[in-house]
């Protein structure tokens, strides 16, 4: 079968690399390179509870130093969040989320109500709540162009113009009806 958006440098069933999908600055894939391990997405929720010093972290998440340590660092690096002294002898720091840190907030009230709706049911120890009436919080998807709540099979991925070979690839694997060739 061939695909007319397969980049030159590839084949049909070539395997890519993650760092392929990186260095093309697929949305997800960088999205996940920066907040995609277990710990970095918990250390933003204990962020939005006023969790901001490295013992507070520790105690609170119960993470290994070294981790917690690498964690902050790469959200500093990336701009989640902000390390600020807040002791100089020893030196202490606090970190305090910023605006693209605080964009990650619908992500993790989604991704905890799904947990909640599939998994954990009504045994989860905290839930998210609308601090003005109480009521428990839900994400929804909105079309940008004409604000209409969809349902998720109302939602497509589409090839952008420019597109790398990479993304190409993975989007030709993933919507073969889309990317044939015409005879």
């Amino acid at each position: 079968m061939d695909f007319l958006l397969l980049g030159k440098n590839r084949e049909v069933g070539e395997s890519m690399s993650w760092s392929d999908l990186v260095e093309e600055k697929s949305s997800l894939a960088v999205a996940l390179d920066i907040v995609g391990d277990k710990w970095s997405l918990m250390i933003l929720s204990g962020c939005f509870t006023g969790v901001c010093r490295f013992n507070q972290f520790e105690r609170y998440l119960g993470i290994n130093r070294n981790l917690l340590s690498s964690r902050l660092d790469k959200m500093v690096k990336f701009g989640l969040i902000k390390r600020r002294p807040y002791q100089l002898n020893p030196p202490r720091y606090e970190y305090n989320i910023t605006d693209v840190g605080k964009a990650l907030r619908p992500v993790i009230v989604g991704l905890a109500d799904w947990g909640e709706v599939n998994f954990t049911k009504e045994d989860a120890p905290l839930e998210i709540v609308h601090k003005g009436c109480g009521g428990h919080v839900r994400l929804q998807v909105v079309c940008q162009e004409c604000d209409t709540v969809l349902k998720s099979m109302e939602v497509q991925t589409n090839l952008r113009e420019g597109a790398g070979d990479v993304s190409k690839q993975v989007y030709a694997q993933m919507y073969p009806d889309r990317c044939k060739t015409k005879e």
